[in-house]
């Protein structure tokens, strides 16, 4: 609980080419933005500053443009917030390569910009022609990744095998974003580093914050354990949200991968269903891909569903500022109507400025559920839930996640990993991948 008499404070820490510039620029400062994404665009960090003595114009604006394009100046920032509630520690931003400076007026301004991925990185910037053989798709990042300079975060169950992959007059970066694409895996850079990882594991998480439509009142999810985020928050009021719908011709009610395997004479082929959706009815998916396996199409129709379906539902909340709410976290909507559910931070904009103060600005699409189908489409039925041994078991249905079936026999979907780590040998590597038909233990 805050003292009434406790007044909210948010302080900013910048350095600038490895120094602490936060005392110098305090009495120029007019605000930091900070913009997190989940996939496919690079962070940036954009620092504004009053001008009105012409100190930065005149004395440092063509000196640092000429530095940065030399040396590749690098600029961070810590944002941290004072009596704000439960809603975070401090915010570290990680380093960006300045990108550009810009002057403008009246009343002079200065804007010094940063990107997480520097347009003359070389990954970025050089078009080549190579031919990838024998490669996974987790050592061909690392490969990109050194040549950039960068490290590689690889965060994903399945890996890809390319017995040959032409890349031709095209930048690394695009070049792996295509394969990832396909892969059904999504990409992004932060703070020095090459990140792929598996959407699926993302949306699995908890929610950290449970917004309900009650007078713009924030009601904060259960306590429970969060990983590497470690908070539960609380921030208050929202200020306002906007909701909407993707367009119908882009919406898929099923995915099928399928693939002839020349050597054996078999189609391989799996199938996933967005849940609610009549896997007969609506539009379906169709992807051709080569496949070892069912197992390995299912999978791929499920991540591929999930990627073109991502934005049937979004929405976006402008909030007091919160440095919990970075990309990749999850959220609660409730009493929402069509678009209660749950749903992940795709980017979250944290701007403090010396006029408004802190507030955070935070972009969602809805988590899809899926329905996986037996190995080469089988009917599964709608199988009924069954327990035995006292509730000791369990037997997975159509239309269950781990998520789904620990929120109905533990009480708290949290508790999804500990079912899991009790049925590994039945569930396998990845956890987001169950069929029904299968039981599993659950854990007491």
């Amino acid at each position: 609980m805050i003292p009434q008499d406790a007044a909210r404070r948010v302080s900013v820490r910048i350095i600038f080419d490895g120094a602490d510039i936060t005392e110098d620029i305090a009495p120029y400062f007019r605000s930091l933005s900070y913009k997190d994404s989940e996939e496919d665009n690079s962070d940036t960090l954009q620092l504004d500053l009053q001008d009105r003595d012409s100190i930065w114009l005149q004395s440092w604006l063509e000196k640092a443009v000429g530095a940065s394009a030399a040396s590749k100046l690098k600029i961070s920032a810590t944002i941290t917030p004072e009596n704000w509630g439960s809603g975070g520690g401090s915010l570290p931003t990680g380093s960006f390569e300045l990108d550009s400076v810009e002057a403008a007026g009246p009343p002079a301004t200065i804007s010094i910009s940063g990107v997480s991925l520097g347009y003359s990185s070389p990954i970025r910037q050089t078009k080549k022609s190579k031919a990838w053989e024998n490669y996974k798709l987790s050592a061909i990042a690392g490969e990109i990744a050194g040549n950039g300079g960068l490290s590689c975060v690889y965060e994903s169950a399945s890996d890809p095998f390319y017995e040959r992959e032409e890349q031709t007059k095209e930048s690394d970066i695009k070049f792996l974003s295509s394969l990832c694409h396909d892969a059904g895996i999504s990409l992004k850079c932060s703070d020095g580093q090459l990140v792929l990882f598996d959407q699926a594991t993302y949306e699995a998480k908890p929610p950290v914050l449970t917004l309900r439509r009650n007078n713009g009142r924030i009601l904060p999810a259960a306590p429970q354990a969060y990983g590497a985020y470690g908070k539960q928050t609380d921030c208050g009021e929202y200020i306002d949200y906007r909701l909407s719908t993707g367009a119908a011709e882009t919406q898929y009610g099923s995915c099928r991968v399928s693939y002839a395997d020349a050597a054996s004479g078999q189609l391989i082929e799996g199938r996933a269903t967005a849940e609610g959706e009549d896997s007969e009815s609506g539009q379906c998916l169709e992807i051709t891909a080569k496949v070892k396996d069912a197992g390995e199409a299912q999978a791929l129709a499920e991540k591929h569903l999930r990627l073109h379906n991502k934005f049937n539902r979004t929405a976006s909340f402008t909030l007091p500022g919160n440095t919990a709410l970075v990309a990749g976290v999850t959220v609660q909507l409730e009493d929402f109507g069509g678009w209660s559910g749950k749903y992940i931070i795709k980017q979250a904009d944290h701007t403090v400025s010396d006029s408004g103060g802190y507030v955070t600005k935070i972009t969602l699409r809805k988590v899809l559920a899926v329905n996986i189908s037996k190995p080469n489409g089988g009917d599964t039925g709608d199988e009924e839930q069954q327990t035995s041994g006292g509730g000791s078991t369990y037997t997975v249905k159509k239309g269950d996640s781990l998520w789904k079936i620990a929120k109905q026999l533990c009480g708290s979907g949290a508790d999804w990993k500990k079912i899991y780590e009790a049925n590994k040998d039945v569930i396998g590597g990845n956890p987001n991948l169950i069929y029904p038909g299968q039981t599993f233990t659950i854990p007491e």
